[in-house]
């Protein structure tokens, strides 16, 4: 199943595409819309560099999407949280000739030192007026090795990276995980997730390619829970795909249930560890919804596991909730200490090999070389994830980046964050190493409850550090507890733990 090809086919359907802020465009519009913006594509640019795209999540983002596709170039999406600085990075090293602008923020016209073509929100109207009838022959389309997009992320020294991802890599991905987004009789699938988080995907590439109708949730209303439970409640939603942070948030306001929701179906969660609170929770709300676990880094195309969450994991007293077995064609192993492991239930690094797996970071031998090679001929890339295995299904048990030295102990962070999310009234958390020059001093935590104790904030800590007691040693007890009534999220709707850091530390 490919994009292009199942918008061709549906290309006279007045089904609508996407719903936003109450404008509508239907898969007739989008494909006659993306034809004139991609026809304007080749007749203002000399190459076939990338095309940037700054803003949110407005229909015209979905529009020159399609169009760059159309004309076989990259598309890299930047998120308004991003400030014009990186945005200037990341045009400096994609070398863009067009940048269009859906912020509303003010860009100069002359970026990282070279001229860049800035078509903003009006001027991006005004050759939609066009009534060019020009089409955009198939054989100028994205082809199998092509980039599809790039997405940057933030590398250790603080430069974005692009990771780059082509038509091969989607088509695999789609393949395998197509079997896991069946809908019984709903026909609209939630957009919230920032196009700059390769879980947008999802939404892009499957759920648009099967006619299915996007209703796309923004930044500002994530801000105003009133304005975005009133927009939920009107948009008929039968699948939702988002963090486990996003959906945890919604899920603190009783009125976040069935009624809300009545359409249902299945819930898609990926890029934070989901727990079993957090499923419970839903189960009681959403009675019958389908619970999809995912795992995988942007290097992998979205998703590289994935399990169905049941009542038997949701059991199982001695493990969490697994990220999944492997997609179709993906071959695996962990390793620790250089050594690979074959037992069960030993932790090891994750390294997996597969045809979603990126070919590298745009215009950077360097870190790709660090963390992507060869392997039987396809790509294989170093996840820096612990995970374990029992049987087919992987376990997640946090980043070897994660693990830590205080006072001579080793120790794993996400090691004390289990056994936080054991203690009864304990929602979620995050723990944090709180460094002084240069070295670190004390463990931090970030609590959201489960419910009102009624307590002094000094007499939850003492509380939770007795529980903890009696599970780990006095040396991971947190020095420091914060108690927070919701977690912030960033731009990819993960907990943000740099914003934690910055604020409470």
């Amino acid at each position: 199943m490919w994009l292009l090809e199942e918008l061709k086919a549906r290309k006279d359907s007045n089904h609508l595409a996407m719903i936003y802020r109450g404008k509508k465009i239907t898969y007739r519009e989008l494909w006659n819309e993306s034809e004139k913006a991609a026809y304007w594509i080749t007749q203002n640019s000399k190459t076939k560099n990338p095309v940037l795209i700054y803003g949110n999540k407005d229909i015209e983002i979905l529009i020159v999407i399609v169009a760059a596709l159309k004309t076989g170039r990259a598309y890299v999406p930047v998120d308004i949280t991003f400030p014009v600085g990186r945005l200037q990075k990341i045009a400096s090293i994609t070398e863009a000739e067009i940048l269009f602008n859906f912020s509303h923020i003010e860009i100069p016209e002359v970026m990282c030192e070279r001229d860049i073509h800035i078509v903003d929100t009006e001027a991006f109207s005004g050759l939609l007026k066009n009534d060019c009838r020009q089409e955009i022959p198939e054989n100028l389309w994205i082809g199998g090795g092509d980039n599809c997009y790039i997405l940057f992320t933030t590398g250790s020294t603080g430069e974005p990276k692009g990771v780059q991802i082509n038509k091969k890599n989607i088509i695999n991905f789609v393949d395998w995980f197509s079997k896991y987004t069946e809908l019984k009789k709903g026909m609209v699938a939630l957009n919230q997730v920032s196009y700059s988080f390769d879980v947008s995907v999802i939404q892009l590439y499957i759920f648009l390619a099967k006619g299915i109708t996007l209703f796309n949730i923004d930044k500002q209303m994530i801000c105003d829970f009133g304005e975005l439970f009133s927009a939920l409640r009107d948009s008929e939603i039968a699948v939702w795909v988002s963090t486990p942070a996003f959906i945890e948030m919604c899920s603190a306001y009783d009125s976040f249930n069935n009624q809300m929701l009545p359409h249902l179906e299945k819930i898609i969660l990926a890029g934070e560890v989901l727990t079993k609170k957090l499923v419970n929770t839903l189960w009681s709300r959403f009675e019958g919804v389908e619970i999809i676990n995912g795992y995988g880094p942007t290097e992998g195309t979205v998703l590289l596991s994935c399990c169905t969450i049941n009542q038997e994991m949701m059991q199982d007293k001695e493990n969490e909730l697994p990220i999944g077995t492997v997609l179709d064609d993906g071959i695996f192993w962990l390793e620790s200490k250089g050594q690979k492991i074959s037992e069960e239930k030993e932790k090891g690094e994750l390294l997996i090999s597969s045809k979603s797996i990126s070919k590298g970071y745009f215009m950077n031998p360097e870190a790709t070389k660090k963390n992507f090679f060869d392997f039987e001929g396809n790509n294989a890339y170093r996840t820096g994830d612990l995970v374990y295995r029992i049987g087919n299904l992987l376990y997640y048990c946090g980043r070897t980046d994660f693990q830590i030295k205080l006072n001579g102990y080793r120790i794993e962070l996400d090691d004390i964050s289990e056994n936080i999310n054991k203690i009864d009234f304990v929602n979620n958390n995050v723990v944090l190493p709180v460094y002084r020059d240069g070295r670190i001093v004390y463990i931090a935590a970030f609590i959201v409850l489960s419910k009102d104790l009624g307590l002094s904030v000094p007499r939850i800590s003492i509380l939770i550090r007795k529980k903890l007691a009696e599970w780990i040693p006095s040396y991971m007890v947190p020095k420091k507890i914060v108690i927070l009534d919701v977690f912030p999220l960033n731009t990819n709707g993960k907990i943000d733990r740099n914003y934690l850091r910055e604020t409470y530390l």
